[in-house]
């Protein structure tokens, strides 16, 4: 997929809650945006190297601006922390053109789980279905009511009663997972973007009906690849470059990104964790070993596309169209 680059400048910074910013870009000279779908999301390229990618939240109807919130991690290795301290209104923003890897599919109906932060692509979708009159449900948990982004804006929307808050200090129990999937009728599916606990609570729960769940992971969770060791992928392998026709040795401790930039090929990439599609690959020959988080089960299995920074190869060789 191609991305393209743009400029935009800030034209608006608040704080939405405890922790979290909200910024909305807009072209300089007033041009109209390149168009996006409800759950897509953009790059930023920061000032100081690194790469992050926010999901949009406001209506995919707009084309004059792009908004987006940033959580400020505790922890942060210096993206979220550049943009609570650094950016300022009115700066210009190196960004990418929206892409898409958690869009809504066509269902009767729609029930959205959000934790955190993670309530922002869910926002885009609730004004697209409310757009299109279609039937949702959101179950929003939130640690406490300071830290609830959006919660004003949610509860304007709120006219049918069907947004659910779960704060996290003034209940006992964690969000029913089980029961939600259960009260849901086979016509509707469920997305849902947060917290990894979150995230794999609700794919266990719902394992029988994987189909109709969807996820947007802001961060690569720990698998545990213990039990089935003997299908993993082989060490060793080579991928075949069909553009170029170049072969690269891929060894056991490199990914094949990392193994095609050391022989200095430049290949899109973002996250380096398989969670955001920016190295997504066609596949010509081989059975690529799937190991991220944005395919679903039926496109693994399909084996046409790969993301080349997390996955590897089944196969000794492996072809694809760069």
């Amino acid at each position: 997929m191609t991305v393209g680059k743009l400029k935009l400048r800030v034209t608006d910074i608040q704080c939405e809650a405890k922790g979290i910013l909200l910024l909305e870009l807009r072209d300089e000279k007033k041009q109209a945006l390149p168009s996006f779908t409800a759950g897509s999301h953009i790059e930023i390229y920061l000032a100081n190297g690194l790469t992050r990618h926010y999901s949009l939240l406001n209506s995919s109807v707009e084309t004059d601006r792009y908004v987006f919130s940033v959580s400020l991690d505790p922890n942060s290795q210096g993206g979220s922390a550049f943009i609570h301290q650094k950016i300022k209104l009115g700066d210009m923003l190196s960004v990418s053109t929206p892409r898409n890897h958690f869009e809504l599919v066509d269902a009767e109906q729609y029930c959205f789980i959000a934790g955190g932060i993670g309530i922002t692509p869910i926002l885009s979708m609730i004004h697209w279905c409310i757009a299109h009159q279609k039937k949702w449900t959101l179950y929003y948990s939130v640690r406490n009511r300071q830290r609830a982004a959006f919660y004003e804006s949610l509860c304007a929307l709120n006219q049918e009663k069907n947004i659910h808050f779960h704060f996290n200090d003034e209940q006992a129990d964690l969000l029913n997972l089980q029961k939600i999937v259960q009260d849901n009728a086979e016509n509707t599916h469920i997305y849902c973007c947060g917290p990894n606990p979150l995230m794999l609570a609700l794919k266990e729960a719902s394992a029988d009906i994987a189909e109709r769940v969807h996820f947007e992971w802001f961060n690569a969770p720990k698998l545990n690849t213990s039990e089935n060791k003997t299908e993993l992928a082989i060490s060793d392998f080579t991928v075949k470059l069909a553009k170029s026709g170049r072969d690269i040795l891929v060894k056991p401790e490199q990914s094949i990104l990392e193994a095609i930039e050391a022989q200095g090929v430049e290949v899109p990439f973002s996250c380096r964790a398989g969670i955001c599609g920016a190295c997504e690959c066609r596949v010509l020959r081989g059975e690529p070993e799937h190991l991220d988080m944005v395919l679903s089960d039926t496109e693994k299995q399909g084996n046409q596309r790969m993301m080349i920074c997390v996955s590897r190869s089944r196969s000794p060789v492996l072809e694809l169209d760069l």
